[in-house]
């Protein structure tokens, strides 16, 4: 009888683990992430030196880049929101955008 109760217990202690993995793997993400951000901000920012003199073709780049991540300006607004809220995060997207930055430069030299 003792070995039932262990095995029963044993069993829901697997499907437990089982539906908060589940659970965690298939959720709606709650929003944008920080890579996705600063990749979105470093396409953003390039496209804003490369077209500064031509503002049409800035707005198309800009909802072009928009488009391909699949992304609105309204997510990019929350994410800053998300982040002025604790404001020391801020420091390690900045760090990642400078580099990022860095290193497309140097490959299009």
């Amino acid at each position: 009888m003792a070995s039932r109760t262990k095995l029963f217990i044993i069993g829901g202690l697997i499907l437990c683990i089982l539906v908060f993995f589940l659970i965690h793997v298939f959720r709606s993400p709650s929003g944008l992430s920080e890579d996705e951000f600063v990749e979105i901000y470093v396409q953003l920012s390039m496209a804003s030196e490369m077209f500064a003199p031509d503002t049409l073709k800035l707005k198309e780049e800009k909802k072009r880049v928009y488009e391909a991540a699949e992304v609105t300006q309204d997510e990019i607004d929350d994410f800053v929101k998300r982040y002025n809220q604790k404001p020391d995060r801020w420091a390690r997207v900045w760090k990642k955008i400078v580099e990022k930055l860095e290193q497309r430069r140097q490959d299009l030299k």
